[in-house]
């Protein structure tokens, strides 16, 4: 790859994508790509000097440019579809395993909470005046979107992201694994395949490998090297206690963060915990978090109007779903409304009956149709179906500020949830709860 001077980036748009994009153009390389849409992402990556076409018969063929795409984006409909063979055009998981080979990858996996971790870890690393490079697909307030190329090129920390197996042949070195849980079936078939398949990443990791133990299918793993392990269990190598509270070898340290929910100190503590393991101490990577916004789109503030405020995630698995909830429900006072976007037909139809019970934790939630992300519709499954007790399916997003806005009060909470475009409705709902005031 370092004999090319240029690299275009197809789905540059995605999160994954974009934070490569980002990665390769601070390492001088001219980077351009396509995407088939505008969007708060490539309007960052225009303002890092990245072209962007967005025009399908604008991708060209060159042999001195390296071709990347998204798994989910299907070359042979572009101009490269006759090259597509040649050695220039290579897929994401190709890239960063060929990235692999001359780095020191400090990797995160797992099927919740792996962007967010690996954010934490980069930005503890570099608040501790360590420039390494990380690459992970989302966006925070301190940096922007997730690519960077440090001084220490060397290092590499990493979200190894298990989906279409696109963490099978990176070579990492140090791991922290946050948890498995049963998503992506469409491609593994099984969900035994999918544990197999974060076992072989697990076991072919070279250095320090950290689990977390609260995790009942991480904790069972016959594995063939011995790891760490953080959880609410006293037994653990660092020891989850009262929320915001850990201990390790005896000694007490208070966690104080910005973000809302448990889920997110278990991903502080594995965060922390390989930090420790790369030589930063504990109250150092603490020191780090306390000045730690957030992700975009991990229970993401976005602000107030009469007292309503609005929040938006990125959860598209009833787990996610069932923490964010019980998170808010945790944090605020009024009632909680949820306005959910199921992602793919495949997850909805397989997860059915568990979005229901995650949504009927509020105190009422929307459904609006799902956000297909490629995936053709399959007969019977559509967001109808979730309706039930509490739910109520609405076909447009356009329909909801106004449904809204005559059932909530002073003190309630919105929360807008799915890994489509939903993230658009959140400001569209504040704006007309501002307008009708």
């Amino acid at each position: 790859m370092e004999n090319f001077k240029k690299v275009y980036i197809l789905g540059i748009g995605g999160t994954g994508m974009s934070s490569i994009a980002k990665y390769i153009s601070q390492s001088g390389i001219e980077v351009k790509g396509y995407d088939q849409r505008k969007s708060y992402v490539t309007n960052a990556l225009q303002q890092e000097g990245i072209v962007i076409d967005f025009n399908l018969e604008d991708i060209n063929y060159h042999n001195d440019t390296l071709y990347v795409f998204s798994t989910a984006f299907d070359v042979s409909k572009t101009n490269l579809g006759p090259h597509i063979q040649n050695d220039n055009i290579i897929s994401r998981p190709k890239y960063l395993e060929n990235l692999s080979k001359n780095k020191y990858i400090i990797g995160v996996t797992g099927t919740h909470g792996k962007t967010s971790t690996t954010a934490i870890l980069s930005h503890i690393f570099h608040y501790n005046n360590k420039d390494v490079s990380y690459i992970y697909g989302g966006s925070t307030s301190f940096n922007g979107i997730g690519g960077h190329y440090g001084k220490n090129d060397e290092v590499l920390i990493l979200e190894a992201d298990e989906a279409f197996n696109t963490f099978e042949n990176i070579l990492i070195q140090d791991l922290v694994v946050t948890n498995i849980d049963e998503d992506h079936l469409d491609f593994y078939q099984t969900y035994e395949k999918l544990v197999d398949a974060f076992k072989n990443v697990i076991n072919n990791s070279k250095r320090s490998i950290v689990l977390n133990f609260d995790n009942t299918e991480l904790k069972k793993m016959n594995l063939a090297k011995d790891v760490y392990n953080y959880s609410s269990s006293d037994s653990s190598d660092i020891v989850i206690k009262d929320s915001k509270k850990i201990i390790h070898e005896n000694t007490e340290y208070n966690i104080e963060t910005h973000m809302i929910g448990d889920h997110f100190i278990s991903n502080i503590v594995g965060a922390v915990y390989l930090a420790l393991l790369n030589g930063i101490s504990i109250q150092d990577s603490l020191n780090a978090i306390k000045h730690f916004p957030g992700v975009k789109r991990r229970a993401e503030y976005l602000g107030s109007v009469n007292g309503v405020n609005v929040y938006d995630d990125y959860g598209h698995h009833p787990t996610e779903i069932d923490s964010t909830i019980e998170a808010l429900k945790n944090h605020v006072t009024g009632k909680l409304f949820v306005v959910f976007q199921p992602h793919r037909y495949t997850r909805t139809k397989l997860h059915q009956q568990k979005f229901k019970e995650s949504l009927q934790k509020a105190q009422e939630s929307i459904v609006v149709d799902i956000y297909p992300s490629g995936e053709k519709p399959i007969p019977g499954v559509t967001s109808r179906t979730l309706e039930g007790d509490n739910i109520k399916y609405l076909k447009s997003m356009r329909a909801v500020p106004n449904y809204l806005s005559s059932r909530v009060k002073e003190g309630d909470t919105i929360l807008t949830i799915g890994a489509g475009d939903i993230t658009l409705l959140g400001p569209q709902i504040l704006k007309y709860l501002d307008d009708i005031k």
